[in-house]
Formats: C-alpha cells, sequence, structure tokens
C-alpha cells in the first residue's frame, strides 16, 4: 500500500498519468479493506483477497508500463500482494 501512496503522490499532476492515479487509489482502497478483513478474521476475507488480486494485477499492469522509478517500485509491490492475495483466496 506504501508503494502505490508513493506512486500515486509522485504522479499527481502530471500529464497523461491519470490511469496511473486511479489504478493506484483503487488499489490502496481494496488493500486496506483487505488488510483489515483478514486481521479481523472476517468470513469474508477469501472473498476481498479475491478482489485484492484483481486490483492489483490491474495496478501491476498500469504501473508497469511507466519507467518512473516509483511505478515500477508500485509495480512489483502490486505483484507481490496479488500473489499473497491468491495464496489467501485460494
Amino acid at each position: 500500500m506504501l508503494a502505490c501512496a508513493y506512486c500515486l503522490d509522485q504522479c499527481i499532476g502530471k500529464k497523461g498519468m491519470e490511469d496511473c492515479i486511479r489504478a493506484c487509489r483503487d488499489c490502496m482502497l481494496i488493500c486496506a479493506d483487505c488488510a483489515r478483513a483478514c486481521a479481523s478474521d472476517s468470513r469474508n476475507a477469501s472473498a476481498l483477497c479475491a478482489s485484492c488480486a484483481a486490483m492489483c494485477e490491474a495496478c501491476m499492469e498500469e504501473c508497469g508500463q511507466h519507467d518512473h522509478d516509483h511505478c515500477q517500485q508500485c509495480a512489483e509491490a502490486c505483484e507481490l500482494c496479488m500473489e499473497e492475495c491468491r495464496r489467501v483466496a485460494a
């Protein structure tokens, strides 16, 4: 989530980065919900993890298109989160 927050912050105001900003914002929101569900041992944690994995994948793909260091770091973090969420959702 921190990588997404940093990436979003670095992209704000930069032309052509609107999709990256949206992807980071959406990813941060679903990751926060997923983390809360897992921490509280929610019955819905598995479903939220599946959704989180999909959002992380979308963010990874969007940020991975850009050469900025912060975008690449975000893409890497999203890939790791996606893999873990898929494991939990299974």
